[in-house]
């Protein structure tokens, strides 16, 4: 979550087997780290192999909270290790793309998200997936 890619790669060289043994709240940092936008921890985390479609907060995966703040260039990032966009949180049944919907309105901030574009690459990922 720090973004430390030295760090990281120094825990995967001295074992190598390290994310096959993620608790269930360490599957949740991938989600927490989107939810505080935090692009580069996120890029780290999936790069070393943290599971995409890992839940954390409303049963969000990462994709859903890249999509809730409008975060193009991490929705982009989040789409290159091929998540399941039509994924449904669990507290408001809702994919990545009906998050960023009523994130364009009702969001956090929602005059400060590109939400257009996000909502456009996610359906656009849809149709292909």
């Amino acid at each position: 979550m720090a973004g430390d890619a030295a760090t990281v790669k120094a825990l995967l060289d001295a074992t190598p087997s390290l994310i096959a043994q993620l608790t269930d709240d360490d599957e949740r940092r991938l989600p927490f780290t989107a939810q505080r936008e935090n692009l580069a921890a996120v890029r780290l985390m999936l790069t070393a192999g943290w599971p995409v479609d890992a839940r954390g907060q409303h049963g969000g995966t990462a994709l859903h909270w890249a999509a809730w703040h409008g975060h193009l260039e991490m929705v982009r990032e989040i789409l290159r290790f091929h998540p399941v966009v039509d994924l449904r949180s669990i507290d408001y049944d809702g994919t990545a793309v009906q998050w960023a919907e009523h994130a364009a309105e009702h969001g956090w901030h929602p005059g400060v998200g590109d939400y257009a574009d996000v909502i456009a690459l996610l359906k656009a990922a849809d149709r292909h997936a």
